[in-house]
């Protein structure tokens, strides 16, 4: 950390906020510390505090200390600054609620809520829980001011893709509960560190550090902030050191204004590992100088040197001062053995006018011993080791991480390293690899630094992939090649992206994970069926996943054949069965976009199908083979499915004769079959339009549907008379239905009881349907003279003649059948004619 000299007579001169109430002897020992010394003692300090349960932020402490001081019922958010009722909490993430918020993001380093840090009085904050989800996992730094780049919600904030710049009244805020969790955490099990760039999404580190500087100064410690300090305290038993005594920030991670040096160490390890005598390894790291008044020199002692190009070494180096106020440059360290059995240890010193900062570089001469990756695998965490295997992973999930397999285990390599980048690694390399192993979130991987990797041969052949169950995927098939037989996709149909999908197969589910949104799958329509999947395992914590490298990797089961049925036997199946026919279609097209009636001579039935062979296209007359799945969609039987197979053979083939029924034999044992009815209207009246209607033979009634709005008998009238009518038959939740396939099935339309009958509203009949008592209203010259008032059944015979002397007139049909029938008012000069349904 840092070595600072210069700000030491500042620290004296500086004086502790006067309205913080520390404990006496709270700080004890902190007295003429700076830097690292200074921050080690201020851990021991504030360590070991009370911890409360997650559930406690949310009930009682939260509530409690970010509370409205002008009403009691809400509490304050930290980013969106507004005030809402406590108990809008959202325990469902739902818009415009508030959930707890960690400053420094949990998966930096602890996403276990059994890890101490995970329920941090100092780290926790009321957020609107939209806009915690739109921080994220984000580093903080500041972010243009444009309107494409404003949060939206939270005001006065902005992000992109990398970074969050919340309001300037709690930059400062942030920038100190930063600094305390860099200083809380720091141990062998957590080690929190703030960097000088956007970190790794998982890594325990957060950037950015001179911007926090920054706003630390920026934005100094108000009441508010020491008063909430206080009641975390009373909390959690520790303190911030922090808020009080802003002035450690510059003590330990230096100042804004002054002269400051930080060093980058990403992909940097400052122990080189075992090289060989005759060998050298050089690793690079980044020196980041701000408001410098003079160059700044580095120095280290042999076997170690130095170079700002990579060419020429030294012990000393000298990095020129600008004038700029930030800079940024480029040092390589490089160790070469200089005796067998060496033990080598050098402090690396960087010293400018106003600052210094340091750090030590190990080496040792040896050899590192070739393990295989099985033995690797028992070796602990940060144990540098050096295997040999083959990559069996193409970077279509992850061009950084590649799997690699030596027959005995399998471990991913993951550098970032000058010269030994994995992500230059392609599927079939054979390549050795040396460096530190590290646990990601329980995947076993080599990563850090220094890391280096040989290709000694390419596309070598792939190693055989294991058969396994999902049953036995475990730890011991981890980063290994694997094939799992007769899998399914329980997400069938759906297209694959970016994500986890589940695969299953007799034995248990699996994640199947694309890990980019470049992958070739990306886009593809999840398949159904049975296939055999190879690919290499993962894991993310507890879960395993499999992944594979591109389409190939997916193997489709051959199916058994499935013999020939006809729809009579089919129409037995249970829902689910496999059922494979040949028939004729004999409608659907104008009433349905994909459904389609198929006929055998046996029965009929309905084909779906939305993916894959579409039902769509298909027209009357095309003699098709069909194979999918037995549905029975509210009592209507359908081959459906995501992987409905139609072929069609030939088309424009005579289809069969229409079946002579009654609308009384209508119902299962004509469903989806060409029926013909005779005598039959409608009782309704006006044009055809979508939708349902009335059909009657007299005595029985059955809906007649038109299923779309292209329909050619669409616009048409409807026929006042009877006639016949051609068509299928349907049947849905409510019941059975009849359906005409073009406006040529509906034939021998009967006149209705002479041409000079008018049928229009000036004849009023209520109400209509009736049952016994039927108001009817005429024109007003119906009351200067007798007419004649005529009841006819559909088929044309009268059943009921009075004649009338009055525009408005009651008659009973308590005593007539039920049915549609003709109401005639006929006088001298005009014919007036109505349907009336009685029931």
């Amino acid at each position: 950390m840092k070595k600072i000299t210069t700000l030491a007579i500042l620290f004296c001169a500086l004086v502790q906020v006067a309205w913080g109430q520390i404990p006496t002897d709270y700080y004890t020992g902190t007295d003429g510390l700076t830097g690292e010394e200074l921050k080690l003692q201020l851990h021991q300090i504030i360590r070991g505090h009370t911890v409360k349960t997650y559930a406690d932020f949310r009930d009682t402490i939260l509530p409690d200390l970010d509370e409205d001081p002008d009403n009691s019922d809400n509490i304050i958010l930290f980013y969106k600054n507004n005030s809402i009722p406590k108990s809008n909490f959202a325990s469902n993430n739902q818009p415009d609620f508030w959930n707890r918020e960690h400053t420094w993001p949990k998966s930096h380093g602890f996403p276990d809520e059994a890890d101490t840090a995970y329920t941090d009085v100092h780290n926790l904050r009321p957020s609107d829980a939209t806009v915690n989800t739109s921080k994220s996992n984000k580093d903080f730094s500041n972010v243009e001011h444009t309107d494409e780049n404003a949060e939206g919600e939270a005001p006065d904030t902005y992000t992109d893709s990398d970074f969050w710049e919340p309001r300037d009244e709690i930059k400062g805020d942030v920038a100190r509960i930063l600094f305390y969790m860099a200083t809380r955490y720091e141990s062998d099990v957590l080690d929190l560190e703030l960097v000088d760039r956007a970190s790794g999404s998982s890594d325990p580190e957060l950037g950015v550090l001179y911007t926090l500087i920054r706003w630390h100064e920026a934005d100094p410690v108000d009441t508010y902030e020491q008063e909430r300090h206080e009641g975390a305290y009373g909390y959690q038993e520790n303190r911030n050191p922090f808020v009080d005594h802003p002035e450690w920030v510059a003590a330990i991670f230096g100042s804004a204004t002054d002269p400051n040096l930080i060093v980058d160490q990403n992909n940097f390890n400052p122990d080189f590992g075992k090289v060989a005598l005759g060998s050298s390894l050089v690793q690079s790291y980044t020196l980041k100088a701000y408001n410098l008044t003079g160059d700044v020199s580095v120095a280290v002692a042999a076997p170690f040197s130095l170079s700002s190009n990579g060419t020429d070494y030294a012990q000393t180096l000298t990095l020129a001062s600008d004038g700029e106020s930030e800079q940024s440059f480029n040092v390589s360290v490089k160790y070469e053995p200089g005796s067998e059995d060496e033990e080598a240890s050098a402090t690396v010193t960087h010293t400018t006018d106003g600052d210094t900062y340091s750090f030590e570089v190990t080496g040792s001469e040896g050899t590192q011993e070739l393990i295989s990756i099985a033995e690797a695998r028992q070796k602990d965490e940060g144990e540098i080791v050096y295997v040999t295997g083959i990559v069996i992973s193409a970077g279509t999930n992850s061009a950084d991480n590649k799997f690699i397999y030596d027959g005995t285990a399998g471990l991913v390599v993951r550098s970032f390293d000058a010269g030994n980048e994995s992500e230059n690694l392609v599927l079939g390399d054979e390549v050795t690899v040396s460096g530190p192993l590290t646990d990601y979130n329980s995947l076993l991987e080599i990563d850090g630094s220094p890391i280096v990797i040989d290709v000694l041969n390419q596309n070598v052949d792939l190693p055989t992939y294991q058969e396994v169950t999902i049953a036995e995927i475990g730890e011991a098939y981890e980063s290994e090649p694997v094939i799992i037989r007769n899998v399914t996709f329980n997400e069938a149909g759906d297209e694959f992206a970016y994500g986890n999908f589940t695969i299953s197969d007799d034995t248990g589910s699996l994640i199947f994970r694309i890990g980019n949104d470049l992958h070739p799958l990306v886009g593809e329509t999840i398949p159904s069926g049975s296939y055999d999947i190879q690919g290499f395992i993962g894991q993310y914590f507890s879960d395993y996943q499999l992944f594979v490298n591109g389409v190939d990797d997916l193997i489709k089961v051959a199916e058994p054949e499935v013999p020939f049925e006809s729809i009579a036997e089919v129409r037995l199946k249970s829902e689910g069965q496999s059922a494979k026919i040949k028939g004729i279609v004999i409608g659907g097209e104008n009433n349905s976009e994909h459904n389609r009636v198929v006929y055998d001579g046996t029965a009929g039935l309905v084909v779906r199908s939305l993916t894959g062979d579409l039902s769509a296209p298909l027209t009357v007359g095309d003699s098709v083979v069909v194979q999918g799945e037995a549905l029975d969609y509210n009592g209507l039987f359908e081959l459906e499915g995501n992987d409905v197979s139609i072929t069609v053979l030939n088309t424009d083939n005579t289809l069969p004769d229409p079946q002579e029924i009654s609308i009384a034999e209508i119902g299962e044992d004509y469903e989806s079959e060409l029926i013909h009815l005779s005598g039959v209207s409608i009782a309704e009246s006006g044009d055809f339009g979508q939708g349902e209607y009335t059909l009657t033979d007299g005595d029985l009634q059955i809906t007649f549907k038109i299923g779309t709005t292209t329909h050619d008998l669409v616009g048409t009238a409807i026929p006042a008379g009877t006639f016949d009518l051609t068509g299928y038959v349907g049947e849905s939740s409510d019941g059975y239905e009849v359906y005409a396939r073009t406006a040529a099935d509906i034939s021998n339309v009967s006149a209705v009881l002479g041409a000079t009958a008018s049928i229009d509203d000036q004849m009023r009949i209520y109400p209509n349907p009736a049952a016994d008592m039927v108001t009817i209203t005429l024109p007003a010259d119906y009351a200067e003279d007798y007419y004649q008032l005529n009841l006819y059944q559909m088929s044309g015979q009268l059943i009921y003649s009075r004649f009338y002397h009055s525009q408005t007139i009651e008659v009973d049909v308590s005593e007539v059948h039920a049915g549609v029938y003709w109401l005639q008012a006929k006088s001298a000069a005009q014919v007036y004619m109505k349907k009336l349904v009685i029931h």
